[in-house]
């Protein structure tokens, strides 16, 4: 080697400065300018209507006779309350954006379940009658009757042992054990104030729905800008503000979480017993709270089905599609069981009764089939805000037209288990409320294509959406005590 060239060898490395953060290139799939003013002129048409009370957008009380009662809390007012929140939002979104990559993930994903709780505790703040609305709403018996429940028992072995739907009071009379038991430790631990801080606790757990909405969002892409902008989109949903503090905010979660396990349970090739073992131990919770969330069994039906064809239809795939269900009924079967055999709680006498209670309410209802499977639609995406179904559209007949790629069978299935849960008519009612484990399908696809939007265009519809979140929450009156 040349002394020149011992010399240059000798040079220090240059270091090379870390690159700016990339700006995603605007998608060629996105929605067209014609499209978002659209969506944006159907949100801002809508938001003026519940400002003020025109026609029968709280519910078509004429149609159903039943709807949203109006109330005045003060758009203004409310607007104040949710601008902060929003604005940690709009901070996690351009960050996401930007690809920013000296941010963790877990500081993005703790602002988001900030910001929502933010949002649930503020919009009672802003409430007039303040956080008493709380306890107000958990201890009274009209509003859900768990609480009311929880205060009768006296010796908890006894009770399960005779739990019967018919015993119980308001919404208790249609569910099984679980709501009354949780709160049933807080009247344990806190007495009459145990309904505050158990409705406080609700909200709590709610708001680790966008943590668990980014991790459902995998499924469909591993991309961490649209995961995070579907977690921040469920984040604003309405029907997670509006129904604080019910149970049927955490119902969600219940959902996403069985999903996820069993659809893993399916696609992986070595561990898939433990996602099957783990969906077995959620199903058993989940159902322990609430019998609607067994029609989450749609989607994995057809999933399954879907699931199978693609893998060919082998010996292995259709053993596979048997196994991985049967092992998670079999557990969630078996500490049905264990259940059973140490307190007497008869699981299945129980969903017995709650089905003919339920019967009872929908006859009570008297709401006209061939009405409710369109007003039932109406109210769930009212709960989504409304902008979510002109997005749904346009990115179901981008589909249709074959100009998208990626996991669009989850999507439509998504879109076909809805529609089961509809046209059954199971779950007629309040489905801003009793729907609200199915948003998680609604938000993915939504947020996939909120994610291929410009910056501006995007900042416009998640605006639009706290915009609406807030009209809403100052207009209608979702749960009173």
């Amino acid at each position: 080697m040349s002394v020149k060239a011992q010399k240059k060898s000798r040079r220090p490395a240059v270091t090379q400065e870390a690159p700016e953060p990339r700006i995603a290139l605007p998608d060629p799939n996105a929605l067209s300018v014609h499209q978002a003013w659209v969506v944006l002129a159907i949100g801002f048409a809508f938001g003026v209507a519940v400002l003020y009370e025109w026609g029968q957008i709280n519910g078509f009380p004429a149609l159903t006779l039943w709807g949203w009662p109006w109330q005045d809390l003060g758009s203004l007012q409310i607007g104040l309350a949710l601008l902060a929140p929003f604005l940690l939002i709009a901070a996690v979104l351009w960050v996401a954006h930007r690809g920013e990559p000296r941010i963790p993930l877990w500081i993005l994903l703790a602002t988001l379940a900030a910001a929502q709780l933010a949002i649930e505790f503020f919009s009672v703040l802003a409430d007039p009658r303040g956080l008493e609305r709380i306890s107000a709403i958990v201890s009274s018996a009209n509003a859900t009757g768990y609480f009311t429940d929880a205060q009768r028992i006296q010796h908890i072995r006894d009770w399960m042992a005779h739990f019967l739907p018919a015993n119980l009071t308001g919404h208790a009379q249609t569910h099984p054990a679980g709501p009354i038991l949780f709160y049933y430790v807080f009247v344990k631990l806190f007495g009459q104030d145990g309904a505050f801080w158990g409705g406080c606790a609700v909200g709590l757990a709610a708001s680790l729905g966008p943590l668990v909405m980014y991790g459902f969002a995998g499924l469909w892409t591993a991309d961490r800008n649209v995961r995070l902008v579907a977690a921040a989109f469920y984040a604003l949903l309405p029907g997670m503000t509006v129904f604080f503090p019910e149970f049927d905010q955490i119902y969600s979660i219940f959902s996403m979480l069985l999903i996820g396990a069993l659809v893993k349970a399916l696609n992986l090739s070595r561990g898939w017993r433990v996602y099957a073992f783990a969906a077995g131990a959620i199903a058993f919770v989940a159902t322990f709270f609430a019998y609607n969330l067994l029609m989450i069994g749609a989607f994995l039906l057809y999933y399954a089905l879907w699931w199978w064809w693609q893998a060919g239809r082998s010996r292995a795939a259709s053993l596979r599609v048997l196994e991985a269900p049967a092992i998670a009924a079999a557990v969630s079967g078996l500490l049905y069981l264990l259940v059973w055999a140490t307190t007497g709680y008869n699981a299945l006498e129980a969903f017995r009764h709650s089905l003919h209670a339920q019967a009872g309410v929908n006859q009570h209802m008297g709401r006209h089939y061939g009405i409710a499977i369109f007003t039932d639609v109406y109210d769930f995406f009212l709960a989504a805000g409304i902008i979510a179904a002109p997005i749904l559209w346009f990115h179901l007949r981008r589909q249709l037209k074959g100009r998208e790629a990626g996991a669009a069978a989850l999507t439509w299935i998504g879109v076909a288990t809805v529609l089961t849960v509809d046209l059954s008519g199971l779950l007629r009612g309040e489905t801003a409320r009793v729907w609200l484990f199915l948003q998680p399908l609604l938000v993915v696809p939504v947020a996939i294509e909120l994610a291929r939007l410009r910056w501006n265009w995007r900042l416009a519809m998640f605006t639009m959406q706290w915009w609406l979140l807030v009209a809403i929450k100052a207009k209608m009156s979702f749960v009173e005590p």
